[in-house]
């Protein structure tokens, strides 16, 4: 039932029934991951005096939130980072920004180092203001820190396609909520944490595209199918991606047989936390495209899979899995 009503609500913000005030009211949520305090300090990688100059915004707004003290080091080694990267293929295709969580673990298995990203081309490309990209590195020092994405229609710095906002109250909760407790400290934690990348993809395109519609026009194969086998590929540190296997019930865009296999999120050195074992019979809309190797894959590294969740008013609703904003069946071919 819980789920059901956040579903709900996500197709609420989609059809624009809601203001946008109220989905501050939904406190931000925890990933996976934390400091066993809050307080980490971290080594600004970044040769750019202007990218230096943005990742100490950000961490000035998240000290004066009085939520989480950020401190930097003159470590080189420091197991915790903030860097900039020119990139625009692959994982980094459209994406602004990513957080690796976990990218080093103590033996309590308590998080000791996360990496934090920019992604100056995308960034550059779609004219992000300094202002503007300070909010995207206030977004990804959040999960290294131990925040999830809020809602898609969220006035929130972790909503998942953060442009516009700094720290909301909403962020402010969800990071007090995080820090509230001690942090678990068990030996079966160590043995069973993973590294986990979080990606950020631009979904507010200057051009006057939307995501969805720059994703169907990506997408050399669009197809409607329900789930016969999902495998998950966890043995750190080589595999954290999911190969699901898929009977086609619709082909919306390219040509395809009668059944399918691709991979789902990550690579062969990175987990993606939209990468996840689905049940048999479930349905999906996904966007495919092939690797050199000629297998099938989940386009801009998992944005491109809808997962179907209920029917409302006769329409079936597909749950994205990277943000959970809603969409209908003809919105998505």
């Amino acid at each position: 039932m819980k789920k059901r009503l956040s579903l709900a609500l996500g197709c609420l913000v989609l059809l624009g029934c809601l203001p946008a005030s109220a989905a501050t009211k939904r406190t931000t949520p925890a990933n996976k991951f934390r400091y066993r305090t809050n307080k980490a300090s971290y080594y600004n990688k970044s040769t750019s005096s202007y990218y230096r100059a943005v990742w100490t915004s950000a961490r000035k707004a998240w000290n004066g939130s009085k939520t989480f003290k950020w401190s930097t080091t003159k470590n080189k080694k420091s197991r915790s980072f903030t860097t900039s990267v020119n990139r625009n293929t692959g994982v980094w295709t459209n994406a602004t920004g990513m957080a690796y969580n976990g990218l080093a673990i103590n033996s309590q298995g308590i998080q000791t180092g996360a990496g934090m990203y920019l992604n100056r081309t995308v960034l550059k490309k779609y004219k992000y203001t300094k202002k503007q990209r300070v909010n995207v590195a206030i977004h990804e020092m959040g999960h290294a820190l131990g925040l999830a994405h809020n809602n898609g229609g969220s006035v929130s710095a972790m909503n998942p396609a953060n442009r516009v906002y700094a720290l909301r109250s909403c962020d402010l909760r969800g990071t007090k909520r995080v820090y509230a407790t001690a942090a678990t400290t068990t030996k079966a934690l160590a043995t069973a944490a993973q590294p986990s990348l979080t990606v950020d993809h631009l979904k507010d395109y200057d051009n006057g595209i939307s995501g969805i519609n720059q994703l169907k026009k990506t997408a050399p194969v669009i197809v409607e199918g329900h789930i016969t086998k999902s495998v998950g590929h966890h043995k750190a540190p080589k595999n954290y991606y999911t190969t699901q296997t898929l009977a086609v019930d619709n082909t919306f865009k390219g040509k395809v047989g009668s059944t399918l296999t691709f991979t789902q999120g990550g690579t062969t050195q990175m987990a993606v936390t939209a990468s996840e074992i689905l049940p048999q019979h479930q349905t999906i809309i996904v966007m495919l495209a092939k690797n050199t190797h000629g297998t099938y894959y989940v386009i801009n590294d998992g944005q491109g899979m809808f997962v179907d969740t209920h029917t409302s008013n006769g329409h079936k609703l597909f749950d994205h899995v990277s943000d959970h904003a809603i969409y209908t069946e003809n919105m998505l071919h």
